[in-house]
Formats: structure tokens, sequence, C-alpha cells
């Protein structure tokens, strides 16, 4: 047996035990990502809420915090801050980041392929005598109102014509609408499908029409530099999470009902199994971030502006400036393909 001695062996000690806790200190650095909901939503982008209270993170090895944000512009602001590894936002917004000069923040996957808005309205409204109505968003160009102007004037409303409310989250511009403050709105099917009473309201415009109208991917999930440089290997389970729990939902829909219910019980099960039918092939079971459709989102969103010596001017962004494929394809590589939802087109 070598001859060590006590001094070596104390100093090698703590050495070792400095190390551990340096390591288990790093280890246990959670994997946080900024979402704007503060419950989980009754749409397609609950996967990530899911994932984490159903267990899914956990699985992976990883600790992850989900970091509520009350908007698209607070979680951007959190994410740049370094208040998060990821944030849920729009694609819309991601683009307006890269005009304002953030490069270095894409996007790697999208937890929604599926746009559940229906546009709804008071008793006896329609498309054709629109003009003049009360219309409420949840702010002025945000995602509803980027989409429903598009879909409106698609199908022959002059969007222009009318009073645009910024009201902030769906359930409230569902509670507007409810009391009679205002004469339509843009709300998921989810939180149509909870309003009191819904069935005395009119669809104007339904989940499936909308989509046709607008296929375009709404929400992806985004993260910076530093965290593919630093963190690649947390993003990797967090994707691979992802990706399991939307196949698991895919292939049995009652299994999204079962894990929603027992983050929303306040929603009735016949209702949320109802929204499992609508969602059947929405769920992002090959990482969502589909070269396709995101061309399409480019084309339909238009390039946003840059301010420039006290002028909007426009500012082009191509796809690979706001997208890297290659974590998604790491996972779809060590996973296989699915054939439950979006087809990939890369």
């Amino acid at each position: 047996m070598p001859n060590i001695s006590p001094k070596f062996s104390l100093s090698g000690l703590s050495l070792a035990l400095g190390l551990s806790v340096m390591a288990s200190t790093s280890l246990a650095e959670p994997f946080r990502i900024v979402v704007t909901e503060t419950e989980t939503p009754l749409v397609p982008n609950s996967l990530i809420y899911l994932a984490e209270s159903a267990g899914y993170f956990d699985d992976q090895g990883l600790e992850v915090d989900l970091v509520p944000a009350a908007q698209t512009p607070m979680a951007v602001a959190a994410l740049r801050s370094g208040g998060g590894e990821m944030a849920n936002i729009s694609v819309g917004s991601l683009l307006d980041l890269h005009a304002e000069g953030a490069e270095d923040i894409v996007a790697v996957h999208s937890s929604d392929k599926a746009i559940p808005f229906m546009i709804v309205g008071k008793p006896g409204l329609t498309l054709q005598d629109m003009a003049g109505a009360t219309y409420g968003v949840g702010r002025m160009h945000s995602l509803d109102y980027d989409l429903s102007s598009l879909v409106l004037e698609n199908l022959g409303v002059n969007f222009d014509s009318l009073e645009v409310v910024p009201l902030g989250a769906p359930a409230v511009r569902a509670q507007a609408l409810g009391a009679g403050r205002i004469d339509s709105t843009t709300i998921s099917i989810g939180s149509f499908l909870a309003m009191p009473s819904h069935e005395e309201f009119d669809a104007l415009v339904s989940v499936g029409e909308f989509f046709r109208q607008v296929p375009i991917v709404t929400k992806v999930d985004v993260v910076t530099a530093d965290v593919l440089e630093h963190r690649a290997d947390d993003l990797d389970k967090v994707l691979t999470a992802l990706t399991l729990a939307a196949r698991d939902y895919a292939a049995d829909p009652e299994t999204w009902v079962d894990d929603m219910a027992d983050d929303r019980p306040d929603i009735a099960r016949a209702t949320l199994a109802e929204l499992a039918k609508t969602y059947s092939e929405s769920w992002t079971v090959n990482g969502g971030l589909q070269k396709k459709e995101m061309l399409y989102s480019l084309r339909s969103l238009g390039q946003p502006y840059k301010r420039e010596n006290g002028e909007d001017t426009p500012f082009r962004v191509e796809l690979e400036d706001i997208t890297d494929f290659g974590p998604m394809d790491a996972v779809l590589e060590e996973l296989g393909p699915s054939t439950l939802g979006d087809e990939i087109s890369r």
C-alpha cells in the first residue's frame, strides 16, 4: 500500500469535495423556459407546460423551471437579460428581434404548429356587417392582431374599418365579449368553449377556416447562441422531452386529456376531450420547426422594419438567420422520425 501523508490525503479530500460541490451546483442549475401564460393554455402550446408537470423533463434527468411573463415583449426582455435559457415567442417577435440587432437569438423548435384561433361575434353579427364593430385584441400588433387582420382581409372585411380595442389575455377578451363590451374578438377554441353560455355567440370564422387562411407557424421556442454553446446537452434533453410528450399525445389523445385535467381542473373533461379531437393532427412530433412552413410564414408575415435615421425601413431577414435546425436534427437522429404529425421538410 503506498505511503500517503496525512497532509496530502486531507488536501486531496478537500479538493475532491470542492470539485464535487462545484459539479453538483452546475448539474443542479435549472434550465429556464420563459412562457407567456400563467396557467396551462388550452391549445397545443400546452406541450411545454405539460412536459414539466407530467414529468417528461424529469424523465430526461433535467430540472426545468417555467418563468411566466405577462406578454411576449416581457418574455423577450427576460431572454435577452439572461432571465431564461429559452423563450416561447411568436415568429413575428423573432423577426422584430433580428431587425433590432439580436442576431444571436434563433428558433430551434415549435411547440405549436396549429392555429387554434377562431373569430367570435355577438349574436347576429356577420362578416358582411362588421364595419364599425368593436374588435378585441391582445395588444396592437400582437399575434392574434396580425393573424386576424390577414384572415379578415382575405374574407372581405376591411380591418381598418374596425374599432380595435387592446384587452390583453384571451380570457379577458372572452369576458369582454360575454359582457357586451365588444362586438367581436379572436380567441382560441379552448377559451371559447370555456366561456359561459358560449353557444349563444356566433363563430364568424371557424378554427379550420382560420388555419386555411393563414397556415403559418405561430409560436417558436428560441434560444441564444450562448445556450447553443454552453447548454447544448440540456437543450438536447429539453427537445427530447418535448418530442416524446408530443408523440404520446398524438398517439393517444386521452393522455393529453388526463394531463390537462390535472393541470386545469377548472375545465370540464368533456371540453378537454373535444379539444383533443381538434388537435389530433397538431402535435409537433418532429419538432414543429419545418423549413417549408417557416418559409411560408416569412412570406405571410412580411419583413420587419428597422428604425434608421428617424425612418422605418424594411429589414430583410432570411430563414437561415432566424433558425437553427441542428439541435432538433440531433434529436430526430436519436429518436427517429414520426408519421403522427408534422412532416419533416428539410
